[in-house]
């Protein structure tokens, strides 16, 4: 009994002991954290809506396009700020397409200053991420499941 006592209070200790460390970072930037990741559609469609989530969350983001639509192999650089999320699973996109139809990619990375390529492989939609300094190196692959 006394060391389940001991455990109880030690793991309590321990978790005020985080919270106060992480209250000073808060406090030290104001801003918390910032990315921005490199998006490409080359879906072979038009998207009217883009939303991200960590996987773990039901609530989407708003609607993360500046303009009516994003283009087919078009560039648009998306950027997070505050205090970001560190999902295990990673994150899901999700896109509706102006066609009617919507794909969520899932598992992804979002790491600063990456490029993520959303396409299709074999009729599965895949994304790349690739670091700007290593273009051509891919670090994770994510897929649909709904």
């Amino acid at each position: 009994m006394k060391k389940k006592l001991w455990l109880g209070v030690m793991m309590i200790a321990m978790a005020l002991g985080l919270t106060a460390c992480s209250e000073k970072k808060e406090s030290s930037a104001d801003e918390g954290e910032s990315i921005t990741i490199d998006f490409i559609n080359q879906t072979g469609a038009d998207v009217g809506i883009l939303r991200i989530r960590p996987n773990d969350k039901d609530d989407w983001s708003e609607n993360l396009l500046q303009e009516e639509a994003w283009k087919q192999n078009y560039e648009m650089p998306v950027s997070l700020s505050g205090e970001l999320p560190k999902p295990e699973d990673g994150w899901q996109v999700e896109m509706k397409f102006l066609n009617g139809t919507e794909e969520v990619w899932q598992g992804i990375v979002l790491e600063d200053n990456t490029t993520a390529v959303f396409s299709y492989e074999n009729g599965l939609p895949v994304v790349k991420i690739e670091a700007s300094e290593e273009a051509d190196k891919t670090s994770n692959t994510g897929n649909v499941t709904e």
